[in-house]
């Protein structure tokens, strides 16, 4: 890879709260059993994240959600069936960090964000908790 990565400074974005999603399932035995009944339904299913990452203080970051209070994940979500995954990526993205329509710091089109590469692909095998990454080159 030789593509160079613009880090943009922290100070650049805007940090707010969202509404409160509720949990889908109660616990980790109740998702992965609606994972395999969603596979035996529809398939794999396919999920996107994306990797945002920030300057601050001469210093990389990555900028991840806080879901509760001590759990954080990358950006993202799943992709519905035959769904392209840039474009999918990019409407989780609007939906998860751009402002709501009509505010103030609403700027630009939805869906405008810059994708860089794949930096690797994970399968969860067997419906269990642990993943495990097929790197991509």
């Amino acid at each position: 890879m030789s593509n160079t990565i613009n880090l943009y400074p922290l100070s650049n974005f805007t940090f707010s709260t969202k509404e409160a999603q509720p949990e889908e399932d109660p616990s980790v035995s109740a998702r992965l059993q609606r994972l395999q009944n969603n596979y035996e339904d529809f398939g794999m299913r396919r999920t996107v994240e994306g990797i945002l990452v920030v300057h601050d203080h001469g210093h990389p970051h990555i900028l991840m959600l806080q879901i509760a209070n001590a759990f954080f994940k990358l950006p993202g979500d799943y992709l519905k069936p035959g769904e392209d995954e840039t474009e999918g990526l990019k409407a989780r993205l609007d939906e998860r960090l751009a402002p709501l329509a009509g505010s103030s710091q609403h700027l630009g089109q939805d869906g405008d964000w810059e994708i860089g590469d794949c930096l690797a692909q994970w399968w969860r095998p067997n419906f269990e908790t642990f993943m495990v990454s097929d790197r991509s080159e």
